[in-house]
């Protein structure tokens, strides 16, 4: 089960949790927190004059009414008036303007944050482990750095500055409230718990139910990378109303969490609007009979009607908030788990840094098991591989042949016994020593995006145009490359489907060799491949007994019938080593193999329709 698609959170101590997992975004926010307390004390004076506009006309009507009354001469009354209202309407033209400054900085300050929140997300996630990777889906992975990271801008953009704006106009209407007319400000205050009460109600369930959204649409992204990556085998076998279905249960999982959500806020829009309309009706019926006896002036009557529509949008606005705060507080538990993760580094190993392998290789009693095994896979494992020997691994599937590749390179930890490179534990060498030094070759090759020079030399400019041709020439690519019109500068389609599997593994073989490994590892790489490929591939590795040690991981014993050392895996332990022909002697598990593929070849070669292995 994926630890990350499952994630349920308890409505317990969310406060807490919050502030320690928003810690981990301080050092973001650190390099434009001067700018961005700059711009917010801005926006808080943009607020404060678009607030006392009610003040100002407040006090025009207070002007009139004295006029009216006969209390002030039409000069004085006058004059008053046009101060007031030019200064109004300046403190309007400087507000709308410095808002739009406001709304545009914090917009990019937002962005420049989620930009290195986006980048170190991909930084960790990189430089995870084998092991690490393959507790989440690549669909996990996509929807934090893009969807999530995005999240995390509008709460630097707009959730914090409109928190803050509306807190700062709450406490203004409160101030000028109890300022003006006394005992009035007490019923804004009596709504200040109620509302506060429902909000954190409402924040409780909305967390859990943007949790499970969250995690429904994170579970539809790895389903929908998952089914059109196997979009061949789907329609090959006709699964395409199967796979409908799972789409339509993921669908109505999504749909079902996004329904609760807004069940809330169809409860709480309505609830807070009723508080708004109370409040009014309790203001009128005190503030009317005053207005009447002359005891509160129709300014402050105005001033107390205005101030109870605005005093409640803002708390409406910062309740509103939590739907977008919940939302992005589930997005940033989601990164800051990725953010947490160890990631893999060269203090994983030790500080023996050599620039290539003598290339002995030696397993002393090795043990293995997988993470969340039961059993070993690897019992008790012991060989030695003489520098620049070829060896090789043969067995049944799942006997272990490629845990000991994965072993040699560190992907995964052996949990008993010792490996040597050259006499030093693999543990005393640097991550990246180890690394640099080891050539890769796997069953499935992967090429990106590019040319096919930009997945030999993978962007290092390092790697000459002559020297990527050399290797070219000495895994025998080059005349399939010469028959390109565009030769090397050749794009390479997603995932390199316009190359045949023979043409994508020559094209890795070019690869590995680019980077100069002195300890060679091919795993099943002859597996998928035609006839003529697999050839090519064997011509080459006779010419690597000059460069490394060389170690295979092969199905087909054709391929190895020349190695130094055939080693016979099974169910974890090796039954039997020795060259082609001392196992052939000893007529046991490797003659036994030997024998069936003999009998399959001949088979295959009867059939018209005979397969690649022939």
């Amino acid at each position: 089960m994926d630890a990350f698609e499952e994630e349920t959170t308890s409505t317990k101590a969310y406060s807490y949790k919050d502030l320690k997992m928003l810690k981990a975004y301080l050092p973001f926010v650190k390099p434009y927190l001067f700018r961005l307390i700059v711009i917010i004390v801005l926006d808080l004076l943009v607020n404060f004059c678009f607030t006392a506009e009610a003040l100002v006309l407040s006090k025009n009507l207070d002007i009139i009414q004295e006029y009216l009354n006969g209390t002030v001469v039409y000069e004085e009354a006058h004059a008053d008036f046009v101060l007031l209202t030019s200064l109004d309407l300046g403190m309007l033209f400087f507000a709308s303007f410095a808002a739009y400054v406001v709304n545009f900085l914090l917009r990019k300050i937002g962005q420049e944050i989620v930009y290195d929140i986006r980048n170190a997300l991909f930084d960790c996630v990189i430089s995870l482990s084998q092991k690490q990777l393959k507790t989440m889906k690549i669909g996990s992975f996509v929807t934090r750095i893009t969807n999530d990271s995005q999240n995390l801008s509008t709460f630097f953009s707009d959730i914090l500055p409109v928190f803050i704006r509306n807190l700062n106009t709450v406490i203004i209407i409160l101030v000028s409230t109890f300022l003006k007319t006394g005992l009035f400000g007490f019923i804004f205050l009596a709504y200040l718990p109620v509302v506060f009460l429902l909000s954190s109600l409402f924040r409780k369930r909305a967390r859990r139910y943007y949790l499970g959204e969250k995690d429904a649409i994170s579970k539809m992204n790895s389903f929908l990378s998952e089914s059109f990556s196997g979009i061949e085998v789907t329609k090959t076998y006709h699964k395409e109303n199967k796979k409908q279905n799972e789409f339509e249960e993921r669908n109505k999982e999504i749909y079902h969490h996004f329904l609760r959500s807004q069940d809330l806020f169809a409860i709480f829009y309505p609830g807070m609007y009723l508080l708004q309309m109370t409040s009014l009706l309790l203001i009128c019926g005190l503030a009317i009979p005053q207005v009447y006896y002359g005891n509160l002036t129709y300014g402050t009557f105005y001033l107390l009607i205005n101030f109870n529509g605005q005093y409640f949008q803002p708390i409406q606005q910062m309740a509103s908030l939590i739907n977008s705060v919940q939302s992005i507080l589930s997005s940033a538990e989601r990164c800051e788990k990725i953010l947490s993760m160890e990631p893999e580094s060269d203090n994983d190993g030790g500080s023996l840094d050599v620039p290539s392998f003598q290339g002995k290789v030696e397993f002393r009693h090795v043990y293995f098991r997988y993470p969340d095994g039961k059993e070993d896979v690897l019992k008790d494992v012991s060989f030695v591989i003489e520098p620049g020997q070829t060896a090789a691994f043969v067995g049944a599937t799942g006997a272990g042949k490629s845990t000991i590749i994965s072993l040699i390179t560190r992907t995964y930890e052996i949990t008993g016994g010792e490996i040597l490179i050259d006499d030093h534990d693999i543990h005393e060498y640097k991550l990246s020593c180890l690394r640099r030094n080891i050539g890769l070759m796997m069953q499935d090759v992967f090429l990106f995006s590019g040319t096919i020079e930009d997945n030999i030399t993978l962007g290092d400019k390092s790697i000459s145009s002559s020297e990527v041709k050399e290797k070219e020439d000495f895994v025998g690519l080059s005349p399939r490359i010469a028959s390109l019109p565009e030769k090397e500068n050749t794009v390479v389609k997603e995932r390199g489907d316009n190359f045949s599997a023979g043409e994508r593994q020559l094209i890795s073989f070019a690869r590995t060799l680019c980077y100069h490994p002195s300890l060679m590892l091919l795993d099943e790489a002859t597996a998928n491949i035609d006839t003529e490929t697999e050839n090519i591939i064997e011509k080459s590795l006779e010419k690597m007994h000059s460069i490394g040690t060389l170690i295979i991981v092969a199905h087909r014993l054709s391929t190895i019938k020349n190695a130094d050392i055939i080693f016979v895996v099974n169910k974890g332990e090796i039954q039997e080593s020795g060259t082609h022909q001392e196992l052939l002697k000893n007529r046991s598990t490797y003659y036994n193999l030997y024998q069936l593929q003999n009998m399959e070849r001949k088979i295959g070669h009867k059939q018209p329709t005979g397969g690649e292995n022939a």
